[in-house]
């Protein structure tokens, strides 16, 4: 066999098994049921082999891929991302299919992807442009969507900033948010889960500041909010920042304004980059929990192969307050 790419019918007859059979197991058929010790002698035997079935055979008799494609906008960078991505991966691959991403740009966007390849399912993690989710209607190609569970988690997370800085007794909170197109899906929903709790709290309304770019290129402007924020009767006394690279801004913003953080001014961020450990002070933020959004899609995906209905119950919200330096009263 040296040379020579490993078959279905080498397996069969390693395992003692019609080829028909490794067909069956190795593909995840469910229309078929064999005995344990049967789909061990086959996965045994394919192991010894490195056997691995032929992608555009298993397509054609699926009439897909057993490709998930992940349409991504031109999102930053951050270690939270990653995680979310590898989650996401993992419910993927529980459904016995594997996931790959598409940067959408202009010039790149479905249409012509979806003539290359039939793809199992689209998965939205951030609401699809209309062109592109009617070319997916129209190739008949299922979205699964996860949006709504992670807008879920970062209105709940934002709420979780705001009941901490309640819980220490600050009453005048600012938030520190972003208007760039890549994130302002997940900004609208902090916000709202901001404006929601103070509410809710009968604290004050929130002072708002919104920054367009970078936030180290909006130092000079943060820090000048800040000073016109701490001075009055009423000064602010915390801030909730967009996430982690934007709490680190504040912190810098605020230095350069002559406030202390956290005496002065206590600051919150949320996804818990590893930079939060290493600012002085360390970082106050709110961390994700994603696994339930990972295997709530991997038991979306399986009722939308086996053409069942999809799962109405939501994933969990998972957060978690992570309580450093910066927010000590």
């Amino acid at each position: 066999m040296v040379g020579q790419r490993p078959t279905a019918a080498d397996v069969a007859a390693l395992a003692g098994v019609s080829r028909s059979t490794v067909s069956y197991i190795l593909n995840g058929s469910g229309m078929q049921t064999f005995a344990p010790e049967t789909v061990e002698k086959v996965r045994s035997a394919a192991d010894r082999l490195a056997y691995t079935p032929q992608a555009a055979a298993r397509a054609l008799r699926r009439g897909e891929s057993g490709v998930v494609l992940l349409p991504l906008p031109d999102l930053p960078a951050s270690a939270n991302f990653s995680t979310l991505l590898s989650v996401l991966t993992d419910g993927v691959r529980a459904a016995g299919r594997s996931m790959t991403s598409l940067a959408l740009r202009p010039g790149n966007g479905l249409t012509d992807i979806l003539r290359d390849i039939s793809p199992a399912a689209l998965l939205e993690v951030l609401p699809l442009p209309d062109a592109d989710r009617a070319a997916a209607v129209t190739a008949g190609v299922p979205v699964l969507s996860v949006a709504d569970a992670i807008q879920r988690l970062d209105h709940a997370a934002a709420a979780e900033q705001v009941r901490h800085l309640a819980s220490l007794g600050h009453r005048r909170l600012a938030v520190v948010t972003a208007t760039k197109p890549s994130t302002r899906e997940f900004a609208r929903a902090r916000l709202a889960g901001s404006t929601e709790a103070a509410e809710a709290l009968g604290l004050p309304p929130l002072a708002v500041e919104e920054v367009d770019g970078p936030p180290h290129e909006a130092l000079d402007r943060v820090a000048a909010r800040l000073r016109e924020w701490a001075s009055g009767p009423d000064p602010v006394t915390a801030v909730c920042a967009f996430n982690d690279l934007f709490a680190a801004a504040v912190t810098a913003a605020a230095a350069r304004a002559g406030l202390r953080v956290p005496d002065d001014l206590a600051v919150v961020g949320i996804d818990d980059e590893p930079l939060g450990g290493l600012l002085s002070p360390a970082l106050t933020t709110v961390r994700f929990d994603y696994t339930a959004v990972g295997e709530h899609l991997g038991e979306q995906l399986r009722h939308v192969l086996d053409r069942r209905p999809s799962p109405e119950t939501p994933p969990r919200r998972g957060v978690e307050l992570v309580v450093r330096e910066s927010t000590r009263r």
